[in-house]
């Protein structure tokens, strides 16, 4: 992707993200995007198809930092790996609430589904899980995490982890 583009694409999300302050997500236009962005409705369209596009590519790349970073700092030990995964959602409570208000839980699922089998290729590279049980886990992990969103994050997130440790199966 070259700088241009890149740049358009943090400018409308810059946008959304500000409008979504004031503004539920469903009421928010196109045009409030673009022209809140600074940018024209072509250029929307050339780095997006719709509205939706814009959470589903910034969950991609927040999901791809992750793992980004999770290289970059050797973190291979699995609980340590999911307690910041679930920290960065602590840390961004209003992420998860958007996703969950704009009607892209399925989409959600799936980034976090994909983000999973990554996680454990990288943590566990010799371990070949198949794609069924990937989507299980992944499913009660992404569960489990709504359920801790709805609950303002009151339980401990060493609480939570201790849970998944215990009922997450990481061999064939």
């Amino acid at each position: 992707m070259n700088k241009k583009s890149l740049k358009t694409q943090h400018q409308i999300e810059n946008a959304l993200f500000s409008l979504l302050k004031n503004h539920p997500y469903d009421s928010l236009s196109i045009s409030q995007i673009t022209k809140h962005a600074g940018v024209s409705r072509m250029a929307f369209y050339r780095n997006y198809e719709q509205k939706d596009q814009i959470l589903i590519t910034f969950l991609r790349g927040q999901y791809q930092n992750f793992i980004d970073d999770l290289s970059m700092h050797k973190l291979t030990d699995f609980k340590d790996q999911l307690a910041v995964y679930f920290k960065f959602f602590k840390d961004h409570p209003d992420l998860m609430k958007l996703f969950l208000n704009a009607g892209l839980e399925g989409e959600l699922l799936n980034q976090q589904t994909k983000f999973w089998k990554e996680l454990i290729n990288y943590s566990h590279p010799n371990l070949k899980l198949p794609s069924y049980a990937i989507s299980y886990q992944s499913g009660g992990i992404y569960m489990l995490l709504v359920w801790w969103v709805g609950h303002d994050y009151q339980k401990p997130v060493n609480e939570l982890l201790s849970y998944i440790e215990s009922h997450i199966v990481l061999n064939n």
